[in-house]
């Protein structure tokens, strides 16, 4: 096994061509690896983050525990009472906001490379919009025309809007005879927007026509919240995670040289129309299956991969760390929803409030540099 370093190349930053950063090549026999000790480091300091927030959210509860009486129970240690509050109460609810986030900012991080642009998450291309459809016409509707739906459950309900609205989208945006060019970002997004936005009148329609009790239910559920979280939202979020892992591993390589551009991709034998669409199915499973949890919990799609990229120092979002930092503004936002704010309030909210300043300041930058 060898090791040597060589200039990896120039970061997010290349109008400062003169700063660079080193990367280690890893070699084991035949094969090598690419290690970025930076990148080492912040997933490092991530994960830990992670799991501490993981720890204080189980420990939450009106028999309050501290993280290592968290960590003693869930190893088995418990008594009666310590094992009923964290097995049936607390832990469905850490476990979701985990998942969730991990799936939201995964999710994001590929349509980003998707499209090539910060923007492009599932809240502005239309798909939790579609899955937000699907799931307020079963639970507003579930005694009347959406009883098919509801008879499929919230999380089948949501999957059948998220791709629903990724077909069209798809459709829409398909460049034709050069399909190895893989979509045109602009038009995906262009046409994201606007279906996004009829999919939301739609929604705001149907919450309208709805009984109060059930509008309500379906108004809490669309801000995003993890409150009444149970182990039947644990599965869609874990599956979605699970998924969503295994194929951005599987496709490491692809993802890796698409992100320099369709031409390159096709140029070093890579079909960009194929892998784009199979990661935009994945991309659309992941965020469907999120929103059936625990609803379009704002913005996170969008922070977590551009968190993730400042902090890696990486040139493209890196789905697995942004997964990672998306569990982060879940868990933490939910922490504060118990302990800071207001009781009852959904974390939806509190990412939403942070996510609205950040969404300006990235179009300020794009607008900035669209005029260097």
């Amino acid at each position: 096994m060898t090791t040597d370093v060589r200039p990896g190349p120039l970061g997010p930053e290349p109008q400062a061509p003169q700063r660079t950063r080193h990367r280690r090549i890893l070699r084991v026999g035949s094969s090598s690896w690419v290690v970025r000790p930076r990148m080492l480091v912040t997933m490092a300091a991530a994960v830990a983050i992670t799991l501490l927030l993981f720890l204080l959210s189980v420990g939450i509860s009106d028999y309050p525990m501290s993280p290592v009486d968290v960590a003693r129970v869930l190893l088995g240690g418990g008594t009666r009472i310590e094992n009923v509050v964290v097995f049936d109460v607390s832990l469905p609810r850490a476990l979701v906001s985990l998942l969730v986030g991990f799936g939201f900012g995964m999710a994001g991080a590929l349509t980003q490379l998707i499209a090539r642009n910060p923007l492009a998450t599932p809240d502005i291309l239309g798909i939790t919009a579609g899955a937000s459809a699907a799931a307020v016409a079963a639970i507003a509707f579930s005694t009347s025309w959406g009883a098919w739906l509801a008879g499929l459950g919230v999380p089948a309900a949501a999957l059948i809007g998220g791709f629903a609205t990724a077909i069209v989208m798809y459709v829409l945006a398909w460049p034709g005879r050069s399909a190895n060019i893989g979509i045109d970002p602009f038009r995906l997004v262009i046409i994201g927007v606007g279906v996004t936005w009829m999919l939301q009148a739609l929604t705001s329609y149907m919450l309208t026509r709805a009984q109060i009790a059930d509008a309500a239910r379906a108004q809490t559920w669309l801000v995003g919240s993890v409150s009444q979280a149970t182990w039947s939202d644990v599965w869609p979020a874990t599956i979605a995670v699970g998924v969503g892992v295994v194929a951005v591993i599987w496709l490491s390589r692809a993802i890796g040289i698409l992100g320099l551009g369709s031409e390159v991709a096709r140029g070093l034998g890579i079909n960009a129309g194929r892998v784009t669409t199979i990661l935009l199915i994945v991309a659309v499973l992941v965020a469907a299956l999120c929103v059936s949890a625990a609803g379009p919990i704002a913005f996170v799609a969008l922070l977590a991969p551009q968190i993730a990229l400042r902090l890696t120092g990486s040139s493209l979002p890196t789905p697995l760390a942004s997964g990672v930092i998306g569990a982060i503004l879940v868990l933490g936002g939910d922490l504060l929803c118990r302990t800071v704010l207001p009781g009852g309030l959904p974390v939806g909210i509190v990412t939403a409030a942070i996510g609205g300043p950040c969404l300006i300041y990235l179009m300020i930058a794009m607008s900035r540099k669209a005029t260097v």
